[in-house]
C-alpha cells in the first residue's frame, strides 16, 4: 500500500517539487571557486555536477523547493550564485521565459544519413572515421552477419549487453531487463560482428519509419581487447552498411548528451550524425545567471552545449582568456564543433558574446 501511495504521488510531487543543491568548488582549468545551484529529480545535474569540477563539490545546501518558488529564489539571490542550472518540466516554461540565457534538453537526437551511394556514405564520414572503416576489414579482419534467432538474443543479452554496460557506466548503469530487450528483439534483429568464427560484438536495432533504429549494443564479456580491436567502431559501420545495402534513409543513433565535446557524442558526430531536437523531451535544462564572465567562459569551454532557440539548435562555446577573440579562433572553434543540424553558433567571452555562423 506505501509502494503504491508514493508511486501514485511521485508523478504530481515532482511537477510541483525539486531537488536543490546548492554546491562549490574549482572548475576544470579555474582556480576561483565557483558557486552552482542545481535543481531538478533527474541524474542530469549529478551528470553536469561530475563535468563540471575538478574535484567533487562542496555541498553547501540541499533541500526540496516548490518550482513555482525557484523564480523569486533566482531573482533575489543573484549575487550569491555563479550560476544555476534547473531541470524543470516544460509546463513551467511561461514562468521562466525571459529569465535564462540559454536552454537545452537532457539529451539530444543524432541520426546518420545512409542514403545514396556507399561511397556518399563514406564521404561523409571525417577523416578519422574514414581511416577507422578501412582498419575494420584490412587490418581487424571484421564481417558481419544478422541474425534473429532467439537462443543468439539471449547470447547478446547476457555476454555482450550486460557486461558491457556494467563496465562502461559502473555504478551509474542502467540496465534495460531481459524482457525489455526481447521485447524490440521481437520487432527487430541483431547485428553480430564477426571476427572468424566469434561473434565479437553486436547490436539490436529494428526498422521504422525506412530508419534503421539502432537501439543498443555490447561487446563480448566486455573485454578491452575486442573494443581495442575494432569491434565496437564495427557496429556503427556495419550498421550503416547494412541501412545502405537495404535502401533505408538512415540509421538513428538514439540519444547523446546535449555537450559538443561529450565522448559519444562526438563519435556519432565523426561517423556523419546530424543533430535533431529530442522531440519526447519532458524537460528543459536552463542555464540562470549565464551573462558573460570569465567563470560562466570557463564553464561553456569545457561545457560546450547543444542549445534551442528560435531559430534552432545552436551551439554555446565558451572563451576563458581576457584577450579579444580573434576570427581565426572563432573559425577554429566553429570547425571543431561543426554539426549538421545547428543553425549557427554562440561564442561566450568574459566580455559579451559573439555570433558566428
Amino acid at each position: 500500500m506505501v509502494s503504491f501511495i508514493k508511486r501514485t504521488l511521485y508523478p504530481v510531487s515532482s511537477n510541483l517539487f525539486s531537488r536543490a543543491t546548492l554546491v562549490e568548488g574549482r572548475l576544470k582549468g579555474a582556480q576561483s571557486p565557483f558557486r552552482c545551484l542545481l535543481v531538478g529529480n533527474s541524474a542530469f545535474t549529478e551528470y553536469l555536477k561530475a563535468r563540471m569540477y575538478e574535484e567533487s563539490p562542496v555541498v553547501l545546501q540541499q533541500r526540496r523547493i516548490w518550482i513555482p518558488g525557484l523564480k523569486k529564489l533566482i531573482c533575489n539571490k543573484a549575487e550569491h550564485l555563479d550560476l544555476c542550472v534547473a531541470v524543470l518540466p516544460k509546463s513551467y516554461e511561461s514562468t521562466f521565459q525571459g529569465l535564462y540565457e540559454y536552454k537545452c534538453t537532457e539529451e539530444i537526437q543524432q541520426v546518420i544519413d545512409t542514403s545514396g551511394s556507399w561511397e556518399e556514405v563514406r564521404g561523409r564520414f571525417n577523416s578519422t572515421k574514414r581511416k577507422v572503416s578501412n582498419r575494420i576489414i584490412k587490418r581487424y579482419g571484421l564481417g558481419y552477419r544478422m541474425s534473429d534467432s532467439m537462443e543468439e538474443f539471449d547470447y547478446f543479452y547476457h555476454r555482450m549487453f550486460v557486461p558491457h554496460t556494467k563496465k562502461r557506466f559502473g555504478e551509474l548503469s542502467s540496465i534495460d531487463s531481459y524482457e525489455e530487450m526481447k521485447e524490440f528483439f521481437l520487432k527487430g534483429r541483431l547485428l553480430f560482428v564477426m571476427k572468424g568464427d566469434q561473434a565479437v560484438a553486436g547490436a539490436l536495432s529494428l526498422v521504422e519509419d525506412g530508419t534503421l533504429v539502432f537501439r543498443r549494443s555490447g561487446v563480448l564479456d566486455g573485454d578491452e581487447a575486442h573494443i581495442e580491436g575494432g569491434g565496437q567502431q564495427a557496429l556503427y559501420y556495419f550498421q550503416l552498411k547494412y541501412a545502405n545495402e537495404q535502401n533505408l534513409r538512415g540509421v538513428d543513433t538514439m540519444m547523446s548528451a546535449p555537450f559538443l565535446n561529450d565522448g559519444v557524442h562526438v563519435n556519432k558526430r565523426e561517423w556523419g550524425a546530424a543533430l535533431l531536437p529530442d522531440a519526447e523531451a519532458q524537460t528543459w535544462v536552463y542555464f540562470f545567471h549565464a551573462s558573460p564572465s570569465e567563470q560562466i567562459a570557463r564553464f561553456f569551454e569545457n561545457n560546450p552545449i547543444v542549445a534551442h532557440s528560435d531559430k534552432g539548435l545552436r551551439g554555446v562555446i565558451g572563451v576563458s582568456h581576457d584577450m579579444d577573440v580573434s576570427v581565426t579562433e572563432v573559425n577554429d572553434l566553429t570547425r571543431r564543433y561543426h554539426t549538421k543540424g545547428l543553425e549557427g553558433f554562440t561564442i561566450v567571452t568574459s566580455t559579451g558574446t559573439l555570433s558566428a555562423p
